[in-house]
């Protein structure tokens, strides 16, 4: 089997309603690289492997392999067979007449019969890795063609990886901005208000659930007050338990909670509780509503993405959820008189 694989939104790709921004694939320069590098060694897989921000693993960006056992899916951690070795001494493995079985690579669930293999450091970023079936070795001319690659290959990822940056601050100020402005025109509307912040929310997070739960005074519980996105309207303005879910931890700890690998298992409190209809998800993101110290409530949002959630989106959120709970605080307390 062959793919030309990218993870379209490894490097932040655009929230609903900014898909104008940048272009439809904004790996593909790497992606046709990894094609070309592909063709001129006659590889059996080509691979490129990035760092997880602030993260001690690795998962592969983009990729052409002829292998159905390939781990597109995987992490590989710092030290962990021979990329990670790459990654973590930064040094170059070059192994002709391969003997090892091709899962001691990290790249295989399967022996895949590999007879050459290198992977070099791409940069402090990554790691590329070459490997062949055809032939025992690679040549020398090949060997400094891949070098090359590895440092176009590095060049172009800081690049990319600081395009990245400036778009997720574009992001925060377009995310402070919308909660400003629903802020401004809130009046008497509270449903009008949590419609407007969520659907802010769930642009700058790219996710398509967003929800908004507020304390219960005296009570365990918070209630479902706002709901946006798919399969999630059955919840709204239902009670559920501080001790379930991720919400239920944010409520408890009074903390934000950002995981870009959820797997949810069937019968498991993930986001809510045990038996939420909410599904197609593998990412969440949450944060405490604050006003004046005291808890109000939590906003939060989930929804499918390859990415890795960067910490300053976390605590971008936090800050936007300052705002909101200062807003609902005082259009509680001026409805008390």
């Amino acid at each position: 089997m062959t793919a030309f694989m990218p993870n379209p939104t490894a490097f932040g790709a655009n929230a609903p309603g900014q898909e104008n921004l940048t272009p439809a694939d904004p790996l593909k320069d790497l992606r046709d690289a990894i094609h070309l590098l592909a063709n001129i060694t006659e590889a059996f897989t080509v691979a490129l492997y990035l760092k997880e921000p602030g993260g001690d693993c690795l998962r592969p960006l983009v990729w052409h392999s002829m292998s159905s056992s390939f781990r597109s899916d995987d992490e590989v951690m710092l030290g962990e067979g021979l990329v990670g070795y790459v990654a973590k001494h930064q040094a170059i493995v070059d192994v002709d007449r391969f003997e090892e079985q091709a899962t001691a690579t990290r790249l295989y669930d399967e022996d895949e019969g590999i007879q050459a293999f290198l992977a070099l450091p791409v940069g402090r970023v990554g790691v590329l890795v070459v490997d062949t079936k055809t032939r025992r070795i690679f040549g020398e001319r090949e060997k400094k063609i891949i070098r090359d690659f590895a440092q176009f290959m590095a060049n172009l990822a800081v690049h990319k990886q600081t395009c990245n940056r400036e778009r997720l601050y574009g992001r925060i100020l377009d995310l402070q901005y919308e909660v400003e402005n629903a802020t401004l025109r809130y009046t008497n509307n509270d449903r009008l208000f949590f419609e407007d912040i969520l659907k802010a929310g769930m642009r700058f997070t790219g996710f398509n659930m967003g929800f908004l739960c507020l304390c219960m005074p005296g009570r365990d519980q918070y209630l479902l007050q706002a709901v946006e996105g798919p399969y999630v309207n059955v919840l709204r303005g239902r009670s559920f338990p501080m001790d379930q879910g991720l919400v239920g931890w944010i409520f408890r700890e009074r903390r934000s909670l950002t995981h870009s690998r959820v797997r949810p298992l069937k019968g498991k409190s993930y986001l809510i509780h045990a038996d939420e209809p909410m599904r197609d998800y593998n990412a969440f993101m949450g944060a405490p509503l604050m006003a004046w110290r005291r808890l109000i409530g939590v906003w939060a949002f989930a929804g499918s993405t390859d990415r890795t959630l960067d910490k300053e989106e976390e605590q971008a959120l936090q800050l936007a959820g300052h705002r909101v709970a200062a807003t609902i605080e005082y259009h509680q307390r001026s409805l008390q008189g």
